[in-house]
């Protein structure tokens, strides 16, 4: 069952230009979608995602909990001309309520997301590639049961 199904207040804002993105336009659509949330905020992001978590945590938003999905590593932050707005990452990139699911081949991440990251918390999904759509990651009960449950464990599908 998804969140919404279950009367949650899910936004998952439509961040523009993703095959060229801006990290102050990401930012701008991060903080609108932040003001309509109501309750607890638990964020949920996927790769560049991620990146943009760290900057919007940079500029003071506080979550009540924080899941990091395959993020994308600083080689390919800096190496990635489209994604360059991206690259000076904030000097906070972990914090004991943000926790960590990776693969250990990601093809995004190759310093490998618990190396570089070094949370404190962390699931690793062997295998699992950027854990994207392509990689058959699309429904993935253990992380909509996380949302509700803070001490599931992230699994692979």
């Amino acid at each position: 069952m998804n969140l919404r199904a279950k009367g949650e207040n899910v936004e998952y804002p439509a961040l523009p230009l993703p095959d060229t993105p801006q990290l102050e336009e990401w930012l701008g659509v991060f903080e609108t979608s932040w003001e309509r949330m109501e309750g607890e905020r638990i964020v949920v992001a996927h790769s560049l995602g991620t990146t943009l978590w760290f900057h919007a945590a940079a500029r003071g938003f506080v979550a009540d909990r924080v899941l990091l999905v395959a993020p994308a590593g600083p080689t390919f932050l800096k190496e990635e001309k489209l994604v360059s707005s991206f690259a000076s990452l904030p000097t906070k990139l972990a914090d004991p309520n943000w926790r960590v699911v990776c693969s250990d081949q990601d093809p995004f991440c190759i310093e490998g997301a618990v190396n570089w990251l070094a949370p404190e918390d962390h699931d690793l999904i062997p295998g699992g590639g950027h854990l994207a759509l392509s990689d058959g990651y699309g429904d993935w009960p253990s992380l909509v049961q996380w949302c509700d449950k803070p001490e599931t464990r992230i699994v692979g599908r």
